[in-house]
C-alpha cells in the first residue's frame, strides 16, 4: 500500500514539472480569493479540503484523516500552482509543501458510473426538492395511487430504484401481490436491497396490528382513526413507514391518505398568515399508554420548511397525542387564540374527504409512506367472530431509502482510480 501511495505521490510530482500551468488555464485559474474551476469559484480553503489523492481521501474508506486543513494547525492554505488537467482532475500544489489533486466532475469527485450520474441527477430527488416532488388530492388519483406488481419491482435493482423514486415524488407507494409469507425484511432487505435497518420504537421493529377490544392504543380497535402522522411525540419522529395487509376479512374499515404538502402548498396561495403561525409556534405531544410505564414528550411546530430553499420539508401533526393542558400552560391566551384559528383552518382541509385518496387494503397489498408529508387514517369497522384485519408495519430512517437508491450494487468499487489523471 505505501509502496502503491509512494508512486502515485512521485506520479503527481512528475506532473507538476512536466505540465506546469499558472493562473493561464482557462479550464482551471488561481484568483485572489482561491481558484476559478470550470465557472465555479472555490475557496482557497475548499480546494485544500477538496484533494482526491490517496494521502488525503482514504481509497477503501472515502474518509479524509487530517481535515480541517484550515485553522491553528494549517494557517492560511493557498492554491499556489496548477498542474496537469485531465477529464476528471485537475493537480494542485499548496502552500503548506502538498501536491495532489481535485475533481473537475461528479466522476471524479464521486466515482464512475453509474453513481457519479446518480449524485448529479438523484440528489435532488432523495433530498426531497419540492420541484421534484408532485403533490396531489384525491381528485387527481391516477399515478400515485399506481399499483406495482410487486414480481416486477424485485425483477431487477433498477426496477426497485423506479419504484422508490416513485414514492418520493409522490410521497406514497403501492406493491401488489407480495406473498404474505414473506417477513417485513425477507422484503425490504432480501428482495428489495434495503439495508437491514429497521427504527426502533416503543413499538415492536415489526408492530402486527390485530383488532383487540378495548385496546390501550386506538390502532388496534375498530374505530375511526383520524388522519394523522405516526409518532409525533418523538424528537425525531421516523421518516419513512412500512404497511402490509395480511388480511383483511371485515367489514368496512377503508383506509385513506392525504398529501399534506398539497395542503400546505395551498395554504400559502390563500392564507399564507396561517402557514406562518403553523410553522412558529411550537405544539406539545405526548404518548403515556396507562399501565405501560411509556411516558414520551416533546414539541413540534406543525410545518417545518427547509432552510436553504424554502420548500415545505415536513409536517408533524396528530390530533390524539396532542397535549392540549401543556399547551394552555405554555402560551398567552393571544397565541393560542392565533394558533387555533390557523389550525382549524388546516385540520379542516385535512378532513376534506375530497382530499383523500381511499381503499380497503386486501391481503398481499403493500404501502410505504413518507411519514413527513403524508397523513394516514382508517374508517370504522365491524368486527364479527371469524373476520381479521391484520396489518403489520415499521418505520425507517430516511438515509437508508435514499442510500438504496444512490448506491452502487454490495462488492462494486466505487473509487475512480486516479493513476490514468
Amino acid at each position: 500500500m505505501l509502496g502503491r501511495l509512494g508512486a502515485s505521490l512521485n506520479a503527481l510530482s512528475t506532473r507538476f514539472s512536466k505540465n506546469l500551468q499558472v493562473r493561464t488555464n482557462s479550464t482551471a485559474q488561481l484568483t485572489e480569493s482561491g481558484m476559478l474551476l470550470d465557472g465555479r469559484q472555490l475557496l482557497h480553503v475548499e480546494t485544500r479540503n477538496m484533494c482526491r489523492c490517496e494521502k488525503c481521501l482514504g481509497k477503501h474508506s472515502h474518509t479524509r484523516p487530517n481535515l480541517p486543513f484550515q485553522g491553528s494547525n494549517f494557517p492560511d492554505v493557498r492554491a499556489e500552482e496548477i498542474g496537469r488537467v485531465s477529464d476528471n482532475f485537475v493537480s494542485v500544489r499548496w502552500s503548506d509543501g502538498h501536491e495532489g489533486l481535485i475533481a473537475r466532475t461528479f466522476r471524479g469527485d464521486y466515482g464512475p458510473e453509474p453513481l457519479a450520474s446518480r449524485v448529479e441527477n438523484l440528489t435532488d430527488i432523495i433530498r426531497r426538492r419540492n420541484s421534484e416532488q408532485i403533490f396531489w388530492t384525491g381528485s387527481n388519483p391516477e399515478e400515485q395511487t399506481k399499483f406495482w406488481d410487486w414480481n416486477w419491482v424485485v425483477e431487477s435493482s433498477d426496477n426497485t430504484r423506479e419504484f422508490l423514486i416513485h414514492y418520493i415524488r409522490y410521497g406514497i407507494g403501492f406493491i401488489k401481490n407480495i406473498p404474505t409469507d414473506l417477513s417485513m425484511e425477507e422484503i425490504l432487505h432480501d428482495k428489495m436491497g434495503i439495508v437491514r435497518a429497521l427504527r426502533k420504537t416503543v413499538f415492536p421493529d415489526v408492530d402486527i396490528v390485530r383488532y383487540k377490544n378495548n385496546p390501550t392504543n386506538s390502532g388496534y380497535g375498530s374505530g375511526v382513526l383520524p388522519g394523522h402522522i405516526d409518532l409525533c411525540y418523538y424528537n425525531q419522529l421516523p421518516h419513512v413507514q412500512y404497511f402490509i395487509s395480511l388480511e383483511n376479512t371485515v367489514d368496512g374499515g377503508e383506509s385513506f391518505w392525504v398529501d399534506a404538502f398539497s395542503v400546505i402548498k395551498e395554504m400559502q396561495e390563500t392564507v399564507p398568515e396561517y402557514v406562518e403561525v403553523l410553522s412558529r409556534i411550537p405544539v406539545p405531544y405526548r404518548y403515556t399508554p396507562p399501565g405501560t410505564g411509556t411516558f414520551q414528550t416533546t414539541i413540534h411546530p406543525i410545518v417545518n420548511f427547509e432552510k436553504l430553499h424554502g420548500d415545505i420539508y415536513q409536517v408533524i401533526e396528530n390530533p390524539w397525542n396532542s397535549d392540549i393542558p401543556m399547551f394552555t400552560r405554555m402560551y398567552p391566551e393571544e397565541t393560542r387564540s392565533t394558533w387555533w384559528e390557523a389550525y382549524l383552518h388546516y385540520r379542516g382541509l385535512i378532513e376534506d374527504p375530497a382530499r383523500w385518496y381511499e381503499r380497503k387494503l386486501l391481503g398481499g397489498e403493500f404501502v410505504v409512506l413518507d411519514n413527513w408529508r403524508v397523513y394516514h387514517g382508517r374508517k370504522e369497522f365491524t368486527w364479527k367472530e371469524g373476520q381479521e384485519r391484520v396489518v403489520a408495519t415499521s418505520y425507517m430512517d430516511w438515509n437508508h431509502m435514499a442510500s438504496r437508491i444512490m448506491s452502487t450494487e454490495v462488492g462494486d468499487h466505487v473509487f475512480l482510480e486516479i493513476d490514468q489523471h
